[in-house]
């Protein structure tokens, strides 16, 4: 009877704490899925997921340049207070703007490779968890750049 409740208790408890981590491929990646792995004079897997990255890294650097034309365009005034021929707002916002992003797109890739390292290297699907994860790190940062700075 011990060894029946201690099975059942075991049981319970493993399924009840194995929250294992669920990977979603967004539709820039799932039609991908049906291409051929490889082949000439075709467009593969491989193929069609870098170009869903390009894609979306296209799109938030596209954000982050109008971000940046609009700053430099309206903040020309000194960053110090009695130095109106020194620095100015815009230039103090580009170099931090600019660290700022070099950091994130660090931090970014380095999420990604995490989440796609669950499922072990000799996964197929990892390249594909890694790709969407960066696809949909980049929509994110888009999102919350465009709030921050384009009312």
């Amino acid at each position: 009877m011990k060894i029946i409740k201690f099975v059942f208790i075991t049981l319970s408890l493993s399924i009840f704490s194995s929250g294992a981590v669920t990977f979603n491929l967004g539709n820039e990646i799932k039609h991908c899925l049906t291409l051929p792995a490889y082949g000439d004079n075709v467009k593969t897997q491989s193929q069609c997921r870098d170009e869903a990255k390009a894609s979306s890294e296209k799109s938030l650097n596209e954000t982050i340049s109008r971000i940046q034309a609009a700053i430099n365009d309206d903040y020309d005034t000194p960053y110090h207070l009695n130095d109106i021929e020194g620095v100015k707002i815009k230039d103090v916002f580009k170099e931090k703007f600019s660290n700022a992003q070099k950091l994130w797109l660090a931090s970014r890739n380095e999420i990604c490779a995490a989440s796609a390292s669950l499922v072990g290297e000799w996964a197929t699907s990892q390249e594909d968890i890694q790709t969407q994860c960066i696809i949909d790190q980049n929509k994110n940062r888009e999102q919350q750049l465009k709030a921050m700075y384009m009312k």
